[in-house]
Formats: C-alpha cells, sequence, structure tokens
C-alpha cells in the first residue's frame, strides 16, 4: 500500500502522525510525507526520514490533518481519512453518504469534545530517536525540572515571552529545559539571565519523562506526548482548545499570551510563577495528568491501526486515474510471528486435506 501522511501547515502537525507512519513503514508500505520542512531536516524515526512523494507516484491512502486554508497541494482522488488534534478549530466536515471510519482520533476521551462516530482512536507514542541523549538528560534531575517549548515554525515566541516564563521557572528555583530546533536557538539568544539547558525537539519525550511541568502554546506536538507521560502542563495561548480543555480536567491551565511591552498581562512573569507553582506543587493537576496518561495508555497502540488502514484503502473503491488496488502485505502476525502468506498457505492446506 502507497500511503501519503501530510501535514500542510506546520511541523507540529506531522509530529502526532509519526509513530503512525512508522508503523505503516515497518509493515512493508510505501510512506510519504507531505510537510513544509525541509527532506533533509527532520527524521521521524529509525529509517523513515521526511520524504515527499516523487513526480507521478500515487498513494492508495491519504492521511491528513485539517489544512484550514486553501487547496491541498497532494492528490485527492483515493480515499482520505482525516487526522484530528487538540488544535484544530477547523474540522474537516464528514463525507456526505460515507459509512464507517472516516477519520483518526489521537485524543484520550478526557480531552475530547464529542466522539465522532466510527472514528478510530490511537494513541501517542514516542519514536525512538537516532540523536543521542545528553548525559545529563540519562540520569535524574537533582530539583524539579520545567520543560518550555516556545512554539514552532511561523509561531515562535518572542523573546520577551521566553524570558517571563525563564524568570517564572527560575524564581521556583527549578531547572528550565528549552526544546528548540539547534538551528533557531539564535532567536533567544538574549532572552536567558540564568544557564538554561537546549534539547532538540526529537528529544521532547526524554525531556517529558523527566519534567514535572511543561510550558507550550498548545500544540499538537506537545500536548499528546505531556499527556502520556503524565506532566501537568501550562498553555501559552490567546485562544486554544487544547488549554481549555486541560484546564477543565484540572491537568493543565490556560494563560494569555503576552505581547513583548504588556507588563500588566496575566502571563508576566510573577502570575506566571504563581500558576506554575500550582500545577508543580498544588497536587491537584498532577493526579489528573496521572488519569490523562492513563486513558492515553488505554487508547489503541499505532501498530493496531495498520490492519484497518489497509482495509479502508482496500474496500474503498476509489482508486483514482491509473491507480489499481493495492495487493495484500506480507505483514508478520505480532501475535504468533507469522506472515499473511504463512496463514494462506496453512488455509489452503488445511482445504485440501
Amino acid at each position: 500500500m502507497r500511503v501519503l501522511f501530510a501535514a500542510r501547515r506546520s511541523l507540529p502537525h506531522l509530529s502526532p502522525m509519526a509513530p503512525t507512519a512508522l508503523a505503516c513503514a515497518a509493515a512493508g508500505h510505501e510512506v510519504r510525507i507531505a510537510a513544509p520542512v525541509r527532506p533533509d531536516g527532520y527524521v521521524l524515526g529509525p529509517g523513515l526520514a521526511v520524504r515527499p512523494p516523487e513526480p507521478g507516484w500515487r498513494p492508495h491512502l491519504v492521511v491528513r490533518a485539517p489544512d484550514g486554508d486553501g487547496p491541498a497541494p497532494w492528490p485527492q482522488d483515493g480515499p482520505v481519512l482525516h487526522w484530528t488534534a487538540l488544535d484544530h478549530r477547523d474540522t474537516a466536515p464528514r463525507p456526505g453518504g460515507d459509512a464507517g471510519p472516516w477519520c483518526v482520533d489521537p485524543c484520550p476521551p478526557a480531552l475530547r469534545t464529542g466522539t465522532e462516530a466510527g472514528a478510530w482512536s490511537v494513541r501517542h507514542e514516542e519514536p525512538a530517536t537516532a540523536r543521542p541523549a545528553p548525559p545529563w538528560l540519562r540520569t535524574p534531575p537533582d530539583r524539579l525540572r520545567v520543560c518550555l517549548r516556545p512554539g514552532a515554525g511561523h509561531d515562535t515566541w518572542p523573546a520577551a515571552r521566553v524570558r517571563r516564563v525563564a524568570r517564572a521557572v527560575h524564581g521556583l528555583d527549578a531547572e528550565l529545559v528549552v526544546v528548540v530546533d539547534p538551528r533557531t536557538r539564535y532567536v533567544y539568544r538574549d532572552a536567558f539571565e540564568e544557564p538554561v539547558r537546549f534539547a532538540a525537539p526529537d528529544l521532547i519525550g526524554p525531556v517529558l519523562a523527566t519534567s514535572a511541568g511543561v510550558v507550550h502554546d498548545g500544540g499538537p506536538d506537545v500536548t499528546p506526548v505531556a499527556a502520556a507521560f503524565g506532566v501537568p502542563q501550562l498553555v501559552l495561548a490567546d485562544a486554544r482548545p487544547a488549554g481549555d480543555r486541560l484546564h477543565r480536567i484540572g491537568a493543565g491551565q490556560r494563560l494569555a499570551a503576552a505581547d513583548a511591552d504588556d507588563a500588566a498581562d496575566l502571563a508576566d512573569a510573577l502570575r506566571l510563577r504563581r500558576r506554575l507553582a500550582e500545577l508543580l506543587h498544588g497536587g491537584r493537576a498532577l493526579a489528573a495528568a496521572a488519569r490523562l496518561r492513563t486513558e492515553m495508555a488505554a487508547l489503541s497502540p499505532p501498530h493496531a491501526l495498520v490492519g484497518p488502514l489497509e482495509e479502508y484503502a482496500a474496500g474503498s473503491g476509489r482508486t483514482g486515474p491509473g491507480r489499481a488496488a493495492h495487493p495484500p502485505q506480507d505483514r508478520p502476525d505480532r501475535h504468533r510471528g507469522r506472515t499473511a502468506a504463512n496463514r494462506r498457505q496453512e488455509q489452503e492446506g488445511e482445504r485440501a486435506s
């Protein structure tokens, strides 16, 4: 099967789909990526770099995040599955007359506003990274650690907002780890008054696994990862559904994002420190985040979605011009260690006998 994972807007919209893309690649399918990132600048996991479709390459299935505006730059003459995310306010309408699943929802039940009829659920699993973790990340921290993910792509935060977060964290005598692309660290070179640690985005999982809290913009690349690790979250955004939903269940809070010269905003350093202290030391947020982690762990793993995707692509009946339905894949039987071909041979032998 040829499957295209597409996210037009930014890398954060691609990250939640990475574990499922890796599972499809591990099952022997051709996987291509359509996203606004350099082909050599981001690796989803072992053996799967961002690889755009070649000219003439036609997918059997497109799994895409809602793009919100403009036509999509990839073929859409075949079946399309929509990948919902916490920050999508422009969810795609359900195709008229279609029955059965039409979207993938990676959100645990507590963070959903409603359940789409027939939607597939999948939990977030951090893919392995080829980048070695630094020594400080391989040992437990000596004090509370707070992770800061100051936006990505076009949503990069101004230095003044990052400085307020750093002051709030240091005021609590906590360690700050800033997760940014190494190529954009220069943006924040003057934002820190005390030493901080830096980590690349593909290390967000190991960083959150050792963190007591995380400050971010409510994007889909951080929210599900923090939920999977049971980390309380502070969302700095003027309007972001993730922050409001986390506040509703007690696993986080949302504050308005401060402008560069607006010291009276809710996101100034002193009020930020108070909100962070409530998340780190209050107890209620930690317990709610732990319940959210349990809900996330109960969802289906990414590899369990591969079979339904194959059936959806093969049974949709929408094979566009010049494309034939994909043949069955000889995927390993994860329960018995056999391939689909082995099972067919055994079945034929039983009928013959």
